[in-house]
């Protein structure tokens, strides 16, 4: 199966990338940071290839992946949503396992990942709308939910 990219999601990458100066505000805004403008933004590629089990892959692209590069490095992946589907947390999960993998790092028999503070901006909000969307990992060692805003 090949996601198709939408008109949404073309309009929402140009926006971001043409008028990248309104991205660090609206950060503030949905993850409580305190951005000053000053910080640089680097965006990320948006495509990318998931290895499905039958040996398949999979080409998956995201709106948008970027990371702010301040007093700390953090990574940032959007989404833009015209409304809410069933298909959206898995989708977040396998996208931010990729953005996380892209950059994971190995020393010694240890995998290091990071995953990016996540979020979707619905373009139409209804009573189903979702004001957050949560996975919870479960291993063996315990378990972790991961939020997507």
């Amino acid at each position: 199966m090949r996601l198709v990219n939408t008109p949404y999601d073309d309009v929402f990458r140009t926006l971001l990338n043409d008028c990248s100066v309104l991205i660090l505000p609206v950060i503030n805004e949905m993850f409580g940071e305190h951005y000053i403008g000053k910080e640089k933004i680097v965006f990320s590629i948006n495509e990318h290839f998931l290895n499905s089990q039958d040996g398949n892959e999979t080409e998956r692209i995201t709106d948008t992946s970027f990371t702010v590069i301040g007093t700390e490095v953090k990574k940032y992946h959007w989404e833009c949503q015209s409304s809410p589907d069933s298909s959206m947390l898995v989708r977040f999960f396998e996208y931010d396992t990729q953005i996380a993998l892209d950059e994971g790092k190995i020393e010694g028999n240890m995998l290091s990942v990071t995953f990016p503070h996540s979020a979707a901006l619905f373009l139409r909000h209804h009573e189903s709308t979702p004001d957050k969307l949560k996975t919870e990992i479960i291993t063996p060692g315990g378990s972790v939910r991961y939020i997507f805003l």
